[in-house]
C-alpha cells in the first residue's frame, strides 16, 4: 500500500509538472467517461434503478378476450373489487388511472397529469408516504365525492416543504381538494419516468377524470365502464402459473354472472412496465433496444478516447525512455515500472471521472428539462450518483487505464537498456503500433460522425414534414374549459362564442375547432365497418363546420359538416365525413357519399349507424406516419367534447400569424382569465414542439454530439501521432533539407504519410458506417442507412480534419534549420 501511495503522490507532482499533456489527458478522458456516465445513468433510470417499496414485485393484472387473443381491456370498478376480494391469490391488489386535470395557479389554471388510486395504493405498493395519511376506503367508493388530494413530493419542495402542506386546499377543476398527504422523494408510482403532480381517490373520478378518457356512458361503479388498470402483490407462495390459472377460473365465474359484460373473458398476470401503464401486457421493450443502442455508441466514443490516450502515452513515454532506463539501471524490476505507470494513467481517469460525472449531471438535467418542455407533467430524468452510477463510473474508469495505459507501460518497461541510457533511441523509435491506433480511431470515428449524421438529415426532414395540407399561415389554440369547472352547456356557449369572435376578427380567412390535432398529445381511436364486413381501425375527431376548408382542402366527393350541424342541429348526431383511405378501405372504387357506417364507440354500448356525407383527401397524424391514415370525422353537434382546438387561417399578410396569436390570447382571456390556455402557437411550431418531433430532434442531437466527439478526439489523435512523429524525426528532416530537400517536399512527406493512414482508416470506417446504419435504421426517420450524401460528407469531413491535423505539424517541419536539427542528438 505504501508503495501504491508514493507511485499515487509522484504521479500527481508529475502531472502538475506537464499542465498541457495533463489537460489535454484529462479532457479526453472527461468527454469519454462522461458521455459513459450519462448513457449510464439514463440507462440506469429507465430500467435498472429499483423503484420504490414493493413495486418491483408487484404484478400488473390484464383482461384479455377469449374469443380474440390479441384483444385487451381494462377492467371496471366493480370487477376490481370482486378481484380484489374474492380471487384469492392477492395479498394486496390496487386500481389506479390517470388524467390530465386543471389545476389553479396564482390567477390562472395550468394542466398537469394526475392519478385516480385506490385506498390501499401506497400500501399495495409497499410505499409510505413523507406527511400525512393515505386515503380511506369511504374516500375510494364512487360518487363519494370526497375532495381530498396526495400531493407529489415536487410539490412540498416547491412550496419550501412547508409542513402546513398538509391541509391547504387546491382548487383542481373548479373543485377545492384538500391535501391530506405528501408522497415520498422519487415515487412516480408504477412509472420510471412521468410523475403525476397529485393523486386523488377514486371517488373523486367524476370531478377529476377527462370526459374524453372515460370508457363507458355510466359512472365509476357501471360495470359497462372500464377505465381501471390493476396491479398487485400476490400471496406468499403462490407462483404466477397457479396466480393464472385460479384467475382463468375466476373470469369464467365472472363471465357465468354477468354474462352482459365479462362473459368470454380471461384474466393473466404480467410484470408491470416501466415507461408505461397499458391494458395489455408488455411483449417488448421499445426502451431496451434505444438504451443498448446509446451505450454502444458511447462505448465507441470511450474506445477512441481511449486510443487517443494511448497515443499520447506512447508519445510521452518515448521521450522518457531515458529516465525508465537509469531507473532499471539502479536496480528496479519492471513490475515496480509497470505499477508506476498503470497508476499514472489511473490517476488521469480518476480526474477526469469526476469531471465526467459533472458533465454527465449537467446533460441529463438538460435532457430532462427539454423533454418537460413538451410534456404537460414532470419528468424524472437525473444523474442519481446511486451505488450502481457510483461502481459504473469506477468501472470506466479503470477499464479506461487498462485500455490506455496498461499497453505503453507494458512497451516501456521491456524497452532495451543500453539503447536508452545513451541516448539513442531517438533514431529508432518509430511508433510501431501508432498508426494502427489511429486507422482505428479515424474508422470507429467515422462510424459515429455517420449514424449523427443520419439522424440530423432525419430531422431535417421531420421539420418538413408533409402532413397533406400545408402549415403556412396556420394557428392553432388548445382550450380545455373543464378544467376551469365549466358544465357541458357552458362549454358549448363558450366555444360557440369563441368561433364567433375569432371569425370575425381581420385577417382570418377561416376557422374551425378539432378535438384532435396532428402531433398533438391526444388521439382517438374507433372500429369502423360496413355491414358484416370485419371492422377497420380510424382516428376518430370531433369538428366544427369548414374545418376542412380551413385546413386549404377541399372535399373529393361531398361536403363538410354546416354551420348548423355544428351547434347540434340538422343531421349532426347522423352525419359523418371519412378521409379518402378510410373510403377506399370500407367501399374500395366506390362512392362512399350516402352510404352507412357502423361505428363502435366502446366495449358493451351498440354501434352507432352514421350516414358519410363527404369524403376528404387524406393526410398524416403522426410524424412517422408513413401516408394518409384512415379517418373519421363527425360533427361538434352530435359529439360533446370538452378538449377542443381552435383552428385559425390566416391570410397572407406579412406578421398577420403573429399579430393574431396576441388578439386571439386577449380575446379568450377577456372571456375568462381562469381559462388555461394549453396551446397557443403556429401549426408549424406545434409540429416542432411536438413529442416524436422532440424525440427526432433529442436523437440527432446525442447522435450527432458523439459524432462530433469522436471527430474531435480523432482529430486529436492525428495530430498527436503526426506531432511526436515530427519531433522525433528532427535530425532525419535536417538530413533532407541540407541535401537539398524543399519546405514543399518535406510537407508532402509528412502529408503523404498522414494521407496514407487516414484513406485505411476511412476505408475501414465506411464498412463499420454501413453497419452502424442498418443498426439504427429502425430509428431513423425517412433517412436510408446508406445514405449517400450522409457517408459521402462525413467521410469528407472526417478526412478534411485528419490531413488538417497533418498539416500543421508539417508546417513546423519546414522551419527547421538544417544545422540545429543535426545538432540536437
Amino acid at each position: 500500500m505504501s508503495n501504491l501511495l508514493r507511485d499515487l503522490r509522484y504521479s500527481l507532482r508529475l502531472l502538475r509538472r506537464t499542465p498541457a499533456f495533463s489537460g489535454v489527458a484529462i479532457g479526453v478522458l472527461a468527454l469519454g467517461i462522461g458521455a459513459n456516465t450519462a448513457v449510464f445513468s439514463l440507462v440506469n433510470t429507465l430500467l435498472l434503478r429499483p423503484r420504490l417499496g414493493r413495486i418491483d414485485q408487484a404484478v400488473g393484472v390484464f383482461s384479455r378476450d377469449r374469443t380474440k387473443p390479441d384483444s385487451f381491456r381494462d377492467f371496471s370498478y366493480p370487477a376490481y373489487l370482486d378481484l380484489r376480494d374474492r380471487s384469492g391469490v392477492f395479498e394486496s391488489l390496487m386500481a389506479h388511472t390517470f388524467s390530465l386535470v386543471g389545476v389553479r395557479d396564482g390567477d390562472t389554471t395550468r394542466r398537469t397529469f394526475a392519478s385516480l388510486v385506490s385506498a390501499n395504493y401506497f400500501s399495495t405498493l409497499g410505499v409510505s408516504l413523507a406527511a400525512g395519511r393515505t386515503f380511506t376506503a369511504a374516500e375510494e367508493r364512487p360518487g363519494a365525492g370526497v375532495p381530498v388530494a396526495i400531493a407529489s413530493y415536487d410539490v412540498w419542495r416547491r412550496a419550501g416543504f412547508d409542513p402546513a402542506l398538509v391541509g391547504r386546499t387546491v382548487r383542481v377543476n373548479a373543485t377545492d381538494f384538500t391535501i391530506v398527504g405528501v408522497a415520498p422523494k422519487g415515487f412516480a408510482g408504477t412509472m420510471a419516468l412521468l410523475s403525476p403532480e397529485y393523486w386523488f381517490p377514486l371517488g373523486a373520478y367524476d370531478a377529476v377524470e377527462n370526459q374524453m378518457f372515460k370508457s363507458g356512458t355510466g359512472g365509476l361503479g357501471d360495470r359497462t365502464n372500464y377505465p381501471l388498470n390493476l396491479a398487485g402483490i400476490l400471496k406468499p407462495g403462490v407462483t404466477t402459473e397457479a396466480a393464472d390459472a385460479r384467475l382463468d377460473q375466476f373470469a369464467r365465474e365472472l363471465g357465468q354472472a354477468y354474462t352482459g359484460t365479462d362473459r368470454d373473458r380471461t384474466f393473466l398476470t404480467a410484470p408491470l412496465p416501466r415507461m408505461g401503464v397499458s391494458s395489455q401486457p408488455e411483449t417488448r421493450n421499445p426502451m431496451a433496444f434505444v438504451s443498448a443502442l446509446l451505450v454502444l455508441m458511447a462505448a465507441l466514443v470511450l474506445g477512441v478516447a481511449c486510443m487517443n490516450l494511448a497515443n499520447l502515452l506512447l508519445a510521452r513515454g518515448a521521450a522518457r525512455r531515458k529516465e525508465i532506463a537509469v531507473r532499471q539501471a539502479l536496480g528496479c524490476g519492471r513490475w515496480p515500472i509497470v505499477r508506476q505507470l498503470f497508476v499514472e494513467g489511473l490517476t488521469l481517469s480518476m480526474i477526469g471521472s469526476a469531471v465526467g460525472v459533472v458533465l454527465a449531471v449537467w446533460v441529463t438535467r438538460l435532457l430532462s428539462a427539454s423533454l418537460t418542455r413538451v410534456l404537460p407533467f414532470r419528468v424524472d430524468v437525473e444523474a442519481t450518483l446511486d451505488l450502481r452510477v457510483l461502481l459504473a463510473v469506477a468501472g470506466f474508469a479503470v477499464f479506461s487505464t487498462i485500455a490506455f495505459a496498461l499497453g505503453p507501460a507494458w512497451a516501456l518497461a521491456r524497452a532495451p537498456l543500453t539503447p536508452d541510457l545513451k541516448g539513442d533511441a531517438g533514431r529508432k523509435s518509430r511508433l510501431a503500433s501508432g498508426p494502427t491506433l489511429v486507422v482505428a480511431q479515424i474508422a470507429v470515428s467515422l462510424a459515429l460522425v455517420t449514424a449523427g449524421g443520419l439522424f440530423v438529415r432525419g430531422a431535417m426532414k421531420a421539420s418538413g414534414a408533409d402532413l397533406g395540407f400545408s402549415l403556412d399561415h396556420q394557428l392553432v389554440v388548445g382550450l380545455d374549459p373543464s378544467l376551469a369547472g365549466y358544465s357541458e352547456a357552458r362549454t358549448r356557449a363558450f366555444y360557440r362564442d369563441v368561433l364567433e369572435r375569432v371569425r370575425s376578427l381581420p385577417g382570418v380567412a377561416g376557422a374551425s375547432f378539432s378535438s384532435t390535432v396532428p402531433f398533438g398529445d391526444i388521439s382517438e381511436g374507433r372500429k369502423v365497418q360496413v355491414g358484416s364486413a370485419p371492422p377497420v381501425e380510424a382516428n376518430f375527431t370531433v369538428v366544427g363546420a369548414d374545418f376542412f376548408s380551413t385546413l386549404g382542402l377541399r372535399m373529393l366527393r361531398g361536403r363538410e359538416f354546416t354551420h348548423e350541424e355544428e351547434q347540434g342541429g340538422g343531421r349532426a348526431a347522423t352525419a359523418a365525413v371519412i378521409t379518402e383511405p378510410l373510403a377506399r378501405k370500407l367501399f374500395g372504387d366506390a362512392d362512399a357519399v350516402g352510404r352507412q357506417i357502423q361505428v363502435s364507440e366502446h366495449e358493451g354500448v351498440a354501434p352507432r349507424t352514421l350516414e358519410v356525407v363527404g369524403v376528404a383527401p387524406g393526410m398524416r397524424h403522426d410524424l412517422f406516419d408513413a401516408a394518409p391514415v384512415a379517418e373519421l370525422y363527425v360533427s361538434y353537434g352530435g359529439q360533446f367534447r370538452e378538449n377542443m382546438n381552435l383552428r385559425v387561417r390566416t391570410d397572407a399578410r406579412p406578421g398577420a400569424e403573429a399579430a393574431l396569436l396576441s388578439t386571439i390570447r386577449q380575446a379568450l382571456q377577456h372571456e375568462d382569465p381562469r381559462l388555461p390556455i394549453i396551446a397557443l402557437s403556429t401549426m408549424a411550431d406545434f409540429r416542432d414542439r411536438s413529442v416524436p418531433a422532440w424525440g427526432v430532434r433529442a436523437g440527432a442531437s446525442l447522435f450527432s454530439a458523439f459524432g462530433v466527439l469522436a471527430l474531435l478526439l480523432a482529430t486529436v489523435g492525428v495530430y498527436g501521432l503526426k506531432a511526436y512523429d515530427v519531433s522525433r524525426r528532427t535530425r532525419e528532416i535536417g538530413i533532407r533539407m541540407a541535401l537539398g530537400a524543399t519546405t514543399s517536399d518535406v510537407e508532402r512527406l509528412v502529408l503523404r504519410e498522414g494521407a496514407r493512414t487516414t484513406a485505411i482508416g476511412l476505408a475501414i470506417g465506411l464498412l463499420l458506417a454501413a453497419g452502424v446504419g442498418k443498426l439504427v435504421s429502425g430509428l431513423l426517420y425517412q433517412v436510408s442507412p446508406l445514405d449517400p450524401a450522409v457517408l459521402t460528407t462525413a467521410a469528407a469531413l472526417l478526412a478534411g480534419s485528419a490531413l488538417v491535423a497533418c498539416y500543421l505539424p508539417a508546417r513546423r517541419a519546414t522551419r527547421v534549420v538544417p544545422l540545429e536539427a543535426l545538432r540536437t542528438e
